[in-house]
């Protein structure tokens, strides 16, 4: 198993990282709040480019590449804190497409419209009408389609209706809301596995890329930072957690790799190679995200630096697709094959 990106692979990665770092800059959150409008422009740019439709066969609309480029966009964005609504995006467009919802995923692929992304609070239990249960709901914000997992099974609900007000929530980027299930017709239901699989590696490269991101803010800062007529990256006790980030967020892109190629060919152990890459990839952003608001002192934790959000953006995305003792538990039972 090569893991190392084709020539034609690399250019994707640097063309994305390329506009997402001019349309995309941490600046952008010393703003501290959601803006609807901002929010649907950067769909919009990212949709032009392809984005959500870069896994979906052409005659779906798609660009017709693989899950394996799907990983290589979310890292980059994953690197900068970027809008997390692209992973139910694709999530829906997928599923609208195999459902023959044409207009839906047309709306979904040229950025006009978003999808949500629902995570029950208790287990979600389907009926021949819709769904029973309470779950808070990701991304609302103009959103047309409700992605739900109920068991075996992945939903799309319509969110037209849905009357979702937005709460105070940690993550000032994500407009969430909490709701009963119940009510929102239901506009597709597919076999949940290829939908759940997708959604773990999608969340995981974010995650991958939160944590690289998170390493190359404090390696500036470290830089920069004087004490003592020295550089505070000079000091081990500055260079050595770097270090220990660095080596974790190679880490978490090595098995993110391996999952993306095991998903793209249908391995046997694709199971596991996703859940390890999303449980690997949550602990070196949160563990990354720590070390980078202390080594930042006291201005770490305030709002003149962004360094906070890769910590709450990580504690925000834990329960996507499965939290980490779900998944430990399920790393259990699946056996071990050679790569």
């Amino acid at each position: 198993m090569d893991l190392i990106p084709t020539d034609d692979q690399q250019q994707i990665i640097d063309l994305a990282a390329d506009f997402i770092i001019n349309e995309l800059p941490l600046s952008r959150l010393f703003d501290a709040h959601y803006d609807a409008d901002k929010a649907r422009l950067q769909r919009q740019s990212m949709a032009q480019l392809g984005w959500m439709g870069i896994g979906l066969a052409e005659d779906g609309g798609g660009v017709g590449m693989t899950v394996v480029e799907e990983a290589f966009i979310l890292r980059e964005i994953g690197r900068v804190i970027g809008p997390t609504a692209i992973i139910p995006a694709i999530l829906a467009a997928k599923l609208a497409h195999e459902a023959g919802l044409n207009g839906l995923r047309d709306a979904l692929l040229s950025g006009e419209g978003g999808a949500a992304l629902a995570v029950a609070e208790a287990p979600l239990s389907a009926t021949a009408d819709g769904v029973n249960g309470t779950a808070r709901i990701y991304n609302v914000q103009d959103a047309q389609a409700v992605l739900a997992i109920v068991g075996d099974e992945a939903l799309l609900l319509d969110a037209s209706a849905a009357g979702l007000q937005e709460l105070p929530w940690l993550d000032a980027f994500t407009p969430v809301a909490r709701r009963d299930l119940a009510g929102l017709s239901v506009l597709a239901r597919v076999p949940a596995a290829a939908t759940v699989h997708n959604g773990l590696l999608l969340t995981a490269a974010y995650l991958t890329g939160l944590a690289e991101g998170a390493v190359a803010m404090v390696q500036e800062y470290a830089g920069i930072r004087e004490t003592f007529g020295r550089k505070i990256g000079a000091y081990q006790a500055v260079r050595h957690p770097i270090a220990e980030g660095a080596a974790r967020s190679e880490h978490a892109k090595s098995l993110l790799y391996v999952a993306a190629l095991a998903l793209r060919d249908g391995r046997d152990d694709v199971a596991l190679q996703l859940s390890s890459a999303k449980v690997v990839a949550h602990r070196a952003a949160t563990r990354n995200a720590d070390i980078n608001i202390q080594l930042h002192g006291g201005i770490g934790i305030t709002n003149d630096l962004p360094a906070h959000h890769f910590m709450k953006r990580a504690l925000m995305l834990a329960p996507w697709f499965g939290g980490r003792k779900p998944l430990l538990d399920a790393l259990l039972d699946e056996p071990l094959l050679t790569i």
